[in-house]
């Protein structure tokens, strides 16, 4: 129980279409207790509320990330492991692992082809023939920024027994030499033979990391996440931290037994579901669903697409079968486990054709079995062919997509795709236009998660590079509501998140400048001034 607090005398954007725009609002006991102008709501306030003059100030509805991997984030803190997104060239990479954190193995994340220049030229490719020489005899793992593949020394492939001679995992690659050697590079499953073998922080850091992670998160506004890879070991974590008081944030949760290989079959899932139980948890932590892979990602050509990629391959679904009917059973198989059992299920999906095959999966387990409001979602998006958004609406598949990745990943996706393929990236206008739910996320840490750069891409607010550009902007309003009323309706919260109404969760950011009119400077700077999460201050 908390008491209460009224905060007057500013701009109270709602995102309710019946209260609208209001100038006050009253908490009480963890709830929006009133909502309006400031007389109104200041007569219903207890004599000893606290009282937060706003001065003009802006109070949106608490920012909610669709796809943030909250723990993954916190493990790519610099105690851990060594940010190698800023390296630009391979005597930076070689500096910055030379001051990696004292342990057993050397872990760094954050590469990328497209911005170290050796490798953008064509000079020079990721090998563990260059690693071993930076790193000698240490372990060494590299986890390329899109946390679908990694670049391992000599030592580290020793440690897993990799050798000329060990095939490819289901749905991975170890990649290999002229002479059939592995070069030190591991896509998609095949990342877990190394990354699998790297020893875990304490518990305790492993935790208190967690905690520090969502403090900054609430410096910027944010007061929910959908953490979309949550191990049995995790979920506990997240347990735990409830039990003793620190969660700063809501969590919702999407079960996921095998990481980092994407590939389940649908008999192991179905018994994994058996055993679950999905009831437990209340407003701050519970169970969202699952989440599934169908493919893998553009910038490394393994997502499934209709039209080829320069090296003339398509990508493939990342689901068991030996070609592509199989996978595609396989995919509906999936779906379907999850759906009879009334578990929503997220699904990882970045190329067209594998999104159409995702959509097929979901309207053929609502034919089976009526499910009315299901509320299944494709996670990203990426590219969408024209014939599938009005069936997106229809069938009430939600879509979560990735703004911040035209920042981060435009130049590798150019590099992939061509940049004609890439402006079409991400359809938020058009998905809105065809009235499809959607929900933008930051997908840390493959990007860093700010939503007010998701906004301003959306926007069409000048970005930092021309890769981030988009023909066809949302609105302030409509850009923002992908970041508080899409993610409630995905949770199936939105009676009690992502707006501010009479009832709802008292959980709500302050900022001097409006984020729906400040100008671009001001948008992309604005931090929170006072944040807070059911009725408790996380940050002032």
């Amino acid at each position: 129980m908390t008491g209460d607090l009224l905060l007057r005398g500013g701009v109270v954007r709602t995102f309710d279409p019946v209260v609208g725009t209001a100038s006050a609002v009253l908490v009480s006991d963890g709830r929006v207790a009133a909502v309006g102008d400031d007389q109104t709501v200041s007569a219903a306030a207890a004599p000893d509320a606290r009282v937060i003059e706003l001065a003009g100030r802006t109070v949106l509805p608490g920012l909610n990330d669709a796809h943030l991997h909250l723990a993954f984030y916190a493990a790519a803190g610099p105690e851990f492991s060594v940010d190698l997104s800023a390296a630009s060239t391979l005597d930076e990479v070689a500096r910055a692992l030379a001051d990696a954190p004292p342990g057993e193995w050397i872990v760094g994340r954050g590469w990328r082809e497209t911005t170290i220049v050796e490798f953008a030229d064509g000079r020079e490719a990721p090998t563990r023939a260059w690693l071993d020489g930076v790193t000698g005899s240490q372990p060494t793992v590299l986890h390329h920024a899109s946390s679908h593949e990694v670049w391992a020394n000599s030592a580290a492939l020793k440690c897993a027994g990799i050798t000329a001679a060990t095939p490819d995992p289901e749905a991975g690659e170890i990649v290999r030499d002229a002479v059939g050697e592995p070069t030190g590079v591991l896509v998609e499953s095949a990342q877990e033979l190394v990354a699998s073998l790297v020893p875990q922080p304490s518990r305790e850091l492993r935790l208190d990391s967690i905690v520090r992670t969502m403090e900054r998160l609430n410096a910027l506004g944010m007061t929910s996440v959908t953490d979309p890879i949550v191990p049995p070991g995790l979920w506990q974590d997240y347990r735990d931290l409830h039990a003793a008081g620190r969660l700063r944030m809501r969590i919702t949760a999407l079960l996921h037994w095998n990481w980092p290989s994407p590939t389940t079959s649908a008999s192991s899932l179905a018994q994994l579901l058996d055993e679950t139980d999905f009831s437990v948890g209340d407003d701050l932590l519970r169970i969202g669903g699952i989440k599934l892979f169908a493919d893998g990602v553009p910038t490394h050509c393994t997502a499934w697409m209709h039209s080829p990629y320069p090296s003339g391959d398509h990508g493939s679904l990342v689901t068991f079968g030996p070609d592509d009917d199989a996978r595609v059973r396989e995919l509906h198989e999936l779906i379907l486990v999850a759906h009879v059992r009334r578990v929503r299920v997220q699904v990882h999906v970045t190329g067209d054709r594998a999104a159409d095959a995702v959509v097929d999966a979901i309207e053929a387990a609502q034919a089976a079995d009526p499910w009315p409001d299901a509320r299944h979602a494709l996670i990203h998006g990426t590219f969408l062919s024209a014939a599938v958004l009005a069936r997106l609406a229809r069938s009430g598949i939600g879509v979560i997509t990735s703004s911040l990745m035209r920042t981060y990943s435009g130049p590798s996706m150019v590099r992939a795709l061509g940049e004609s393929r890439w402006a079409d990236a991400f359809p938020a206008r058009a998905l809105l236009d065809h009235g499809v739910v959607v929900a933008d996320s930051s997908d840390a840490p493959v990007t860093v998660p700010d939503w007010r750069r998701g906004v301003a891409t959306f926007t069409g607010t000048p970005g930092p590079n021309e890769f981030s550009t988009v023909t066809t902007p949302l609105t302030r309003e409509e850009a923002l509501r992908l970041w508080t009323t899409g993610p409630a309706w995905l949770e199936h919260a939105e009676d009690v998140k992502g707006t501010l109404g009479v009832g709802t969760l008292a959980d709500l950011a302050v900022f001097a400048h409006d984020p729906v009119t400040a100008e671009s400077a001001e948008l992309l700077s604005v931090r929170s001034e006072l944040t807070v999460l059911g009725g408790r201050v996380v940050t002032e």
